[in-house]
This record gives structure tokens, sequence and C-alpha cells, in this order.
């Protein structure tokens, strides 16, 4: 749950903390295995980091689906919807 005088979290800024890489490196098109040390062990950083940002525990199977920045936006969106519904 998110709350109204909080700014909405920014999907690249978490990962690219998780990642310890430059907000700026990462793209729509950035994805596991392919950028900024996005392995295996650093996929466990975003997912973590997620989880703190927007409160939420992320399921087995949400964790296979958002390799990718494009995924990890749209997760945004439907936590942020998610949360707004809650209040």
């Amino acid at each position: 749950m998110t709350s109204p005088d909080l700014p909405p979290v920014d999907p690249f800024v978490v990962v690219a903390q998780a990642l310890r890489c430059p907000r700026g490196s990462l793209s729509v098109e950035s994805a596991m295995y392919k950028d900024h040390g996005w392995d295996s062990f650093g996929h466990v950083s975003v997912i973590v980091a997620l989880e703190k940002a927007y409160g939420v525990c992320i399921s087995n199977d949400e964790v296979m689906i958002l390799t990718t920045m494009k995924a990890i936006i749209e997760f945004s969106q439907r936590s942020r919807e998610a949360g707004q519904r809650d209040e």
C-alpha cells in the first residue's frame, strides 16, 4: 500500500540501485543476462528491491516473469493500481 503523500516508485531507479548501475543506462529493452550484471544473483537483488519498494511479496511464478524492464514496468503499474484500490 502506498501513501498518497509519497511520490510513485520509479521502477528504473529500483532496478538501477539493485544492480548498482546508472539509471540512465537502463531502457525498456533492458533484460536479465543482457545488461549490467543482471545475472541470477543480480535478479535476486532486483526482486528483493521490488518487494521492498512496493511492499509486496512476489511469487515464484512472477519472479520468473520479471526478467525484463518491460515486465517490471507492467508489474509496477499493476502494483500501483492495486495500492490505490486498497486505500
